[in-house]
């Protein structure tokens, strides 16, 4: 089917290892007979089944398979003609006669056998005609035979096989999709590369965690260059398009449904979901009760309606591909007319106008612009594209649709297209004026949107002085905006300002409380006010949770608590709330969020010092911002990429991307200008480079940016001008509640004063933070101080506390870490022999356990006590 194909056939088998441990371990036992895989189509049971068989035949079984279908169940005992060999069986007379049957059977099984034990596997157990089936159920229960068989989903389990399975002698398991990690393993594996999250979740959405559906997507994607390498990383492009192939799978699963079966699944296909009552033809709902049994269509209960999909996401794309343009417009007519024959709900009305311009038979403006309105609060962007533009085209007013269409291209990521249609929402306002409020909303989505582009901040922060000279009523509702865009220059204290009297476009009061905590949160911590920074974000995020109506969406707060969560050291915390944000943006297209989360994820492990993850994170961002947008997360992620990559000791990497960067860029955002300064300091000069951060660090801290001052300041301490570094960091310290700036400046102080005692409270500090990398550092910090202080036991104790820490951080080389004085290390079997002396143990003992003689142990220990400084195992426990 795919021969052609660059991507294998078969593809690596994961996240099964346990369910084929269980039936071969099943199959072993003496007391079980049978193992029952069941699951929907594709799920990858007769891959499971076939893999699990393999294993047995290496150790002298004799695997049968057996495969059953409509057209072989028509003949008796036509399935198990690999069963039974050359026998020549005459069924008419033997199946009266049971006995002779079973004779006849097993004594083909056991020739063929030759003393091996017997497997057989039986693809389609439901398939098997019933001859068969009673035969092999002899067989097993007689113990000749045991049996591996695959059911689907909605199949009956055979009673003889029912019996079995509740006697405990035969095992059902039940294949479950496979997740969206297994995903991205398996992906990456088969594309050679790596594979963006969001591009595994969208397959997993549109696959169901089925591993036939993914392989059929991605073939198909492949082939319509929806899935390709941006940056080294593959991105999915637009909804996946599956093969021909898999249609016609899904089509011939379809094929015996009766009229009004088929009916309902059409109209499901085209309109999904359908309230029960809306759908087509008489008795619909014992044809829904007969499409759920058979696992074709869903129900859920959503606002007291009860509302009907297919089963499967393929379903929709199959069934569609099969109906002519015409039969899908009758459809969305039909069901425009069925519903809109009844009281609608905003709901409908939204569907009603969406489904009559796919139809060809717009509404009139007024509801389209009411439907566009309605697609903003649903968060379905597209829709709102497209029911603006027909808006606009049906003579609506243009400057509120092109605004809508605008803002909804930017959700999208797809910032020329948002500014050119913001652009010319501004001057249809301008030539044909409607409300100031809307010109306010015009002016703050092209900020934004300008801010999406690389360097594009100044630019925004002029469209918003020229509204407000225009409107200088605007200046108040404009602030948050420009709060956003100077906190985005690092202008801290600016931003701070801007929102003294900031004043949201709302009458609610509700609204305008929460819209401010939402924008205050971010710059109070900056400003190093941490608890009222987390008390802000919370309640931002409450509103959002608890709101009939919120005024932004969840995900937009969970992204401002995550940044402010992160910037005070509670970086586990900020990590869920980063992930709740961007699984909700995935769902929801919100190629902004998505971008911003995935920034922040990095961020969250390099805090973490998981520096394998953190690049993982980075190259995705990089890779998305290409891909699909907004491009200025593009050169941010850089940036922290190269800081990456040079912490991991790769200089090479780190310079090549950091030489992509735009000079302006990297002095004008510090963790770009800390990544070209770390560098630099590796390379070439450190003591320029250290002071080269110090001034920068002064420079951010005049802006009243105390997070980002702290970093710069803590990296120059980290590269050894810490005495420099730690009477800033006190001063700063002293201004704040921000726990992270006060570990960042224990860690700076211990460095100058060299005390051993210092450096490992700093470091116990920075591991209670989950900051495992900064801890490894002050722990070999701590070591070369006690090597220095002739303290040979506890330079040995802190130095295993650094190497086991350090070992979490995935890659970690930096100078704190390579550049040592700490005392010769233990070797791995030196380390496994006094940790087994520590406990107590004789020489002797530890010799037969690790089968060692007991002068070899002696050895380890004497070279033990002489890197360690001690006298003998009496101070062992204190290594």
């Amino acid at each position: 089917m795919h021969g052609d194909s660059a991507l294998p056939l078969a593809w690596p088998l994961v996240g099964r290892t346990d369910l084929l441990e269980r039936i071969v371990a099943t199959l072993r036992s003496p007391s079980a007979a049978a193992v029952i895989l069941c699951g929907p189509a594709g799920v990858g049971k007769t891959r499971l089944a076939a893999e699990a068989t393999a294993v047995l035949g290496t150790e002298d079984w004799l695997v049968i398979p057996v495969t059953a279908n409509s057209a072989i169940s028509a003949i008796p005992l036509g399935a198990l003609r690999t069963v039974l060999g050359d026998t020549e069986l005459d069924a008419t007379a033997t199946s009266h006669d049971s006995v002779a049957l079973f004779e006849q059977a097993r004594n083909s099984v056991l020739e063929l056998a030759a003393g091996r034990r017997i497997v057989i596997v039986v693809d389609d157990l439901s398939l098997l005609d019933s001859l068969s089936l009673a035969l092999m159920t002899q067989l097993l229960a007689a113990g000749v035979i045991h049996l591996v068989a695959t059911v689907r989903s909605g199949e009956p389990l055979p009673d003889a096989i029912l019996e079995m399975w509740t006697a405990n002698s035969a095992l059902r398991i039940d294949v479950p999709p496979l997740t969206v990690s297994e995903y991205e393993s398996v992906l990456g594996d088969v594309l050679d590369g790596p594979v963006a999250h969001r591009t595994a979740v969208e397959l997993h959405r549109s696959s169901g965690g089925n591993p036939l559906f993914l392989r059929e997507l991605v073939f198909g994607a492949l082939t319509a260059q929806q899935l390709t390498r941006a940056e080294g990383v593959w991105q999915l492009i637009g909804e996946p398009l599956g093969t021909p192939a898999l249609h016609d799978l899904i089509r011939s699963r379809l094929r015996h449904l009766e009229r009004a079966e088929q009916a309902i699944v059409d109209c499901l296909a085209v309109c999904e979901p359908v309230e029960l009552g809306d759908l087509p033809g008489e008795d619909a709902a014992t044809h829904v009760e007969a499409l759920e049994s058979a696992g074709i269509a869903v129900l859920e209960e959503t606002g007291g309606r009860l509302l009907i999909s297919l089963a499967h996401p393929q379903y929709v794309a199959a069934v569609r591909s099969g109906l002519s343009r015409l039969r899908i417009i009758s459809i969305l007519l039909e069901q425009a007319a069925r519903v809109s024959a009844r009281p609608m709900t905003p709901d409908d009305e939204l569907r009603v106008a969406t489904w009559r311009l796919d139809g060809g038979k717009p509404s009139d403006p007024e509801l389209l612009s009411r439907a566009a309105h309605l697609a903003v609060i649903a968060q379905d962007h597209s829709a709102v594209i497209r029911l603006a533009a027909a808006a606009v085209a049906a003579g609506a007013p243009a400057a509120e649709m092109l605004f809508l269409q605008g803002e909804a291209m930017w959700t999208l990521g797809r910032n020329s297209e948002a500014l050119d249609l913001l652009e010319r929402a501004a001057a249809e306002d301008i030539a044909d004026p409607t409300t100031v409020q809307l010109s306010g909303l015009i002016a703050a989505a092209r900020a934004s949107t300008y801010a999406g582009e690389t360097l594009g901040n100044s630019r925004g922060l002029a469209v918003l002085d020229e509204v407000t000279q225009r409107h200088p009523i605007l200046a108040r509702s404009l602030a948050l905006a420009r709060a956003v865009l100077l906190l985005n220059l690092e202008e801290a204290e600016l931003a701070a300002g801007e929102l003294v009297s900031a004043s949201p476009q709302t009458d609610s009061e509700e609204e305008r409380e929460a819209i401010l905590s939402m924008s205050t949160a971010l710059p109070l911590s900056a400003l190093g006010k941490s608890e009222e920074a987390i008390a802000a974000a919370r309640r931002a995020v409450e509103h959002a949770e608890t709101a009939r109506r919120p005024a932004f969406a969840l995900r937009r707060a969970q992204m401002v608590l995550a940044t402010v969560l992160l910037q005070s050291g509670e970086t586990a915390e900020a990590q869920r709330a980063t992930i709740a944000s961007m699984h909700d943006a995935i769902a929801h297209d919100d190629e902004s969020s998505i971008r911003y989360d995935e920034l922040t994820l990095g961020r969250c492990f390099l805090a973490k010092g998981r520096l394998g993850s953190a690049a993982r994170w980075f190259a995705d961002v990089v890779s998305g911002a290409q891909a699909r947008g907004p491009i200025a997360y593009r050169d941010q992620a850089k940036a922290m990429l190269a800081l990456t990559l040079a912490w991991q000791g790769k200089i090479d990497e780190a310079t090549a991307l950091q030489a992509d960067l735009s000079p302006e860029f990297v002095a004008r955002n510090s963790n770009a200008t800390l990544s070209a300064l770390w560098i630099e300091a590796l390379t070439g000069d450190r003591a320029g480079a250290t002071t080269r951060l110090l001034e920068h660090a002064a420079v951010v801290t005049a802006r009243g940016h105390v997070v980002l001052a702290s970093t710069l300041l803590h990296a120059a301490a980290r590269l050894g001008a810490a005495a420099a570094a730690a009477p800033l960091l006190g001063r700063l310290e002293s201004s704040t509640s921000c726990p992270l700036v006060s570990a960042r400046a224990a860690h700076a102080r211990a460095e100058a004063g060299g005390s051993p005692a210092e450096l490992a409270a700093a470091g116990a500090l920075w591991e209670g933070l989950g900051s495992n990398l900064f801890a490894a550092e002050c722990f070999a910090s701590a070591a070369r101080a006690a090597l220095r202080a002739d303290q040979a036991r506890e330079a040995a104790a802190h130095q295993n506390k650094s190497d086991a820490l350090a070992k979490e951080c995935e890659g970690a080389a930096t100078p704190l870490l390579q550049f040592t004085e700490a005392p010769e290390p233990l070797t791995a079997r030196e380390r496994e022999v006094a940790a087994l002396a520590s406990q107590g143990l004789s020489s002797a003992e530890i010799a037969e356990r690790l089968f060692l003689s007991p002068r070899t142990v002696d050895n380890h220990l004497q070279s033990t006590y002489a890197k360690l400084g001690i006298r003998g195992r009496s101070e062992l426990h204190t290594i």
